[in-house]
C-alpha cells in the first residue's frame, strides 16, 4: 500500500501501534471477555480492509480531477504553450496527494523514461497516455480532447452505475448495524452459551444475504 500510493511507511507503522494501544486499553477496561473478542475481532477486520477503502477513495480522488486537470492542459495549448507546459501548469493547480502522484507522470515525461512506482492501473494508463501525446509532437489538442471524452465517458458510465446500487449499499450498512446492535442486546440480556446455536444461525443467515445483495448489486451494476 504505502508503494503503490507514496505512503509512508513509518505512518503505517504508527497507525498499527495506535491501533495495539486501543487494544489495550479496552482490554484493561473491559469486564466483560466476550465483548473484548468482538471488539478486538472488529479492529481487525477494519485494519484488514482498511488499505482497500483507503486506495479507493484516493483514486476516486484522482478521477475526479482528470477531466479539469485536462481542460486546464487543453486550455494551455490553446493560449499558445507547449504541452509540456501547459500540462505542468494544470498540475501546480492540484494539490496533496494528486498533486505528488501528478507531478511522478510530469517527472517521467521529462526524463523520457518509466519512473513511476506504482501500481496503480489508473497512473500508469495516464502516464501511457500522456507520454504518446507528448512523443507525437503534434496534433496534441486532438489528442487530448480524445483523451478528454474517453474520461468523461468513463466517469459517466461509473456515476449512474453506482447510483443504481448506491440505495443496496446503503441498506446494507442500514441493516448491518442494526443486526449487529440487536445481537449484542441478546448476548447480553440472554447469554451467549444458552443461544449459541441461534445465534451462529441467524449471523450465517444474515451474512448469506448480504452477499446475495451484493452480487446482485454487481448484476445491476454491469447491466447499467
Amino acid at each position: 500500500m504505502a508503494r503503490d500510493f507514496a505512503f509512508s511507511p513509518q505512518l503505517l507503522r504508527h497507525l498499527h501501534v495506535i491501533n495495539l494501544f486501543i487494544i489495550a486499553f479496552f482490554a484493561i477496561v473491559s469486564r466483560s471477555t466476550l465483548a473484548l473478542w468482538l471488539f478486538i475481532g472488529i479492529l481487525l477486520i477494519t485494519l484488514k480492509f482498511f488499505p482497500v477503502v483507503l486506495r479507493i477513495f484516493l483514486l476516486k480522488r484522482l478521477r475526479d480531477v482528470l477531466v479539469p486537470l485536462l481542460d486546464a492542459v487543453i486550455l494551455g495549448l490553446q493560449t499558445g504553450k507547449s504541452f509540456r507546459s501547459s500540462l505542468h501548469s494544470a498540475i501546480e493547480l492540484q494539490s496533496g496527494w494528486v498533486r505528488h502522484q501528478l507531478m511522478e507522470i510530469y517527472d517521467s515525461l521529462v526524463m523520457s523514461e518509466n519512473v513511476i512506482a506504482m501500481k496503480s492501473a489508473l497512473l500508469a494508463d495516464l502516464q501511457r497516455e500522456l507520454a504518446e501525446i507528448d512523443r507525437s509532437k503534434s496534433r496534441c489538442l486532438d489528442q487530448l480532447r480524445a483523451l478528454r471524452k474517453d474520461i468523461k465517458m468513463l466517469q459517466d458510465f461509473r456515476r449512474r452505475s453506482g447510483q443504481v446500487t448506491q440505495q443496496l449499499k446503503m441498506q446494507a450498512i442500514i441493516v448491518t448495524a442494526l443486526f449487529v446492535a440487536l445481537l449484542l442486546f441478546v448476548i447480553k440480556q440472554f447469554g451467549f452459551q444458552e443461544h449459541r446455536k441461534l445465534i451462529f444461525g441467524a449471523a450465517m443467515t444474515f451474512i448469506l444475504g448480504l452477499v446475495w445483495i451484493f452480487l446482485m448489486g454487481r448484476r445491476i451494476k454491469w447491466k447499467v
